[in-house]
């Protein structure tokens, strides 16, 4: 309109100086003059700008340039001024060229300029740059087949478009497959038709569109109705729809079918209501020792939870009515005859997820069945453990009475045994230079009362471990030259047993040690390895690591079974048999005593046939060295 309006203007006048100028200072408009074969006569600033020729490239030229190589092969400029010529004006829209190559999207109009004889003269062209608008439009129609394709191509939403009054007037396939009607059976028709029967001759569907004209919006869940008649739980968003200048054109209707989901909601919520109930039988189960009682409960939380009114507990061998739902009331142990059945009678078919309930609710009675016979074991092993108790102290009294048995006999055979010794090793200083014989059958004597001391001593250590009194006088000496003395003291009965001691010593070894039980049990682990060394080397190994020093005596004799390793630290306990190795299995007991007395350690590796070590370790200054102590009266074991 607006390039007409200009033309009916510019048309008869555009030859004057003055209007040249006029036309001129237009920059959005092409308007310039051809002859009536199609040369450019003129050529405003416009034209430069829209074109990008100045005057001079293209005043003579023909206006067919303009057009792309198609349109001209179509003789297409021809054409459009035969049709300017023929009717008077004509308008196009096309692509057109720039100087540089590049198209524009133009609207053109075309006006021709009669002479006084009415001959066609010329023409008038006015030309505008649409591009952008088109691009606009373009974007636009693109959305819209976007838009239009999307809501096609959902299948899970009834995506429609509803007049003011309600009727449809679109319908995507999504809503054909959730309400059954093709397109060309439901667009013109009442949206009120899915309503069910009671809400559509209430009103509703014309209460939800006023809600959404007046608010812009209307939600809600509810039942709708298909095409067959069947019933679907839907979620529905209605929105309404204005034009630029506000007015109401139309609503959106989006559906969702919610069937399923509530389905899913409403068993969540029935599961959650029997495992409550379930959980409060299993507390009451807790609480009620009685297995009958916790029966009688559950009859009645299946009655109230299931909504049935028939429900029984069967015994094994009673044959369920067949109209029932049982399930077994399983024994706990394995192939186990069964408790019994719960059965319920239901008009209605009952889910899985009620099936699972009455399990739930047999496994409970179950429990209750099986907690009465374990609480009954309870009672019997409780009794029997009291029973067991009084067995148990009355041998403790009895070792008790043993130990102190021990200790008081100990003590009144040192005595004697001190005063024979004395007398022995007299006689043995009066007959060694007169009577070899007898001196050596003395010699033998004194050597059994020696033995026997030693003896009493072992036996007079247990009673102080078992009584917790094993006391210690630490000092400070050094433990590599106690370690060598004590060797010398085997060098002979090593030798005779042909195990020879093998030493490697720390040039230095100082530390806070009780000196007489360290020699003690260096006896012990010496005498041991001479003893079961099977006639091999014996090797001692002393080390010093920083605050600790480790003790390691190595024999390659009988060793030691596995199953032994474990208990020959205890009391009375032997490795060997006592027929072909002699002693009472304590020198061991005691070692084991000695070393944690010093805060230490003692471990043993051994495999049979390979030999034994037993490797000590002790800290070097844990025990406080004593003021002033009376070591007399101690000997060694």
């Amino acid at each position: 309109m607006e390039n007409e309006t200009m033309q009916g203007v510019l048309q008869p006048l555009l030859a004057s100086a003055e209007l040249r100028a006029v036309a001129d200072s237009i920059k959005d408009y092409a308007i310039f003059l051809l002859d009536s074969e199609g040369v450019v006569l003129t050529w405003n600033t416009g034209a430069q700008r829209i074109k990008g020729y100045a005057a001079g490239d293209i005043v003579g030229q023909s206006f067919s340039r303009f057009y792309t190589d198609e349109d001209r092969a179509a003789r297409r400029p021809q054409q459009h001024l035969m049709v300017a010529a023929r009717e008077g004006r004509i308008e196009i829209e096309g692509w057109r060229l720039r100087k540089d190559g590049s198209r524009f999207w133009a609207n053109v109009v075309i006006s021709p300029i009669h002479g006084e004889g009415g001959e066609v003269q010329g023409f008038v062209k006015v030309t505008r740059d649409l591009t952008e608008r088109r691009r606009i439009e373009q974007q636009l129609k693109d959305g819209e087949e976007r838009l239009r394709l999307m809501i096609e191509s959902v299948k899970d939403y009834a995506i429609f478009l509803l007049d003011p009054q309600g009727r449809v007037t679109s319908w995507n396939p999504g809503a054909e497959r959730m309400k059954g009607y093709a397109a060309e059976e439901i667009i013109g028709q009442h949206f009120s038709r899915f309503y069910p029967a009671e809400d559509a001759s209430s009103g509703k569907a014309a209460r939800e569109l006023e809600i959404a004209a007046s608010t812009g919006h209307f939600e809600e869940e509810g039942w709708r109705v298909r095409k067959d008649g069947s019933r679907f739980w839907a979620s529905v968003v209605l929105s309404a729809v204005h034009n630029p200048a506000g007015e109401l054109i139309g609503f959106t209707k989006i559906t969702r079918d919610m069937t399923e989901r509530r389905r899913a909601a409403e068993e969540l919520a029935e599961r959650s209501r029997q495992q409550f109930a379930v959980s409060e039988l299993g507390l009451h189960a807790l609480q009620t020792p009685e297995p009958q009682v916790v029966m009688e409960a559950a009859i009645r939380i299946v009655r109230e939870t299931l909504q049935v009114d028939d429900v029984r507990f069967l015994d094994p061998a009673e044959t369920p009515p067949a109209s029932a739902n049982t399930v077994v009331i399983h024994a706990t142990e394995e192939n186990a005859r069964p408790f019994g059945a719960l059965a319920a009678m239901s008009q209605r078919p009952l889910s899985p997820n009620d099936i699972s309930f009455l399990e739930a609710v047999a496994n409970v009675v179950a429990a209750a069945i099986v907690r009465t016979g374990i609480e009954e074991q309870l009672r019997v092993a409780e009794r029997r453990t009291i029973e067991e108790r009084g067995r148990t102290e009355q041998a403790e009294a009895a070792l008790r009475e043993r130990d102190e048995f021990i200790s008081v006999d100990a003590h009144e055979l040192r005595t004697p045994l001190t005063a024979l010794q004395l007398k022995l090793q007299g006689l043995e200083r009066g007959l060694a230079a007169t009577d070899a014989r007898k001196f050596q059958r003395l010699e033998g004597a004194v050597r059994q009362t020696e033995r026997l001391s030693r003896l009493i001593d072992r036996l007079l250590d247990v009673f102080r471990i078992a009584q917790g009194r094993l006391e210690l006088s630490p000092e400070e000496f050094d433990l590599a030259v106690l370690v060598r003395q004590v060797a010398d003291d085997f060098r002979e009965p090593a030798a005779q047993a042909r195990a020879p001691l093998q030493l490697e010593l720390a040039d230095k070894a100082g530390g806070s040690w009780d000196r007489l039980r360290i020699e003690q049990l260096l006896v012990n682990l010496l005498s041991n390895a001479v003893k079961y060394g099977a006639g091999k080397p014996v090797s001692v190994k002393l080390e010093v690591e920083k605050d600790r020093v480790r003790l390691t005596v190595r024999d390659q004799g009988i060793g030691i079974a596995a199953d032994d390793v474990g208990r020959i630290f205890g009391r009375f306990q032997r490795a060997a048999s006592i027929r072909n190795y002699g002693g009472l299995g304590l020198g061991l007991f005691i070692t084991r005593h000695i070393v944690e007395a010093h805060r230490g350690t003692i471990t043993v590796a051994s495999s049979v046939g390979e030999g034994s070590t037993f490797s000590i370790e002790l800290p070097r200054f844990s025990l406080t060295p004593a003021a002033s102590l009376d070591k007399t009266g101690r000997a060694r074991a």
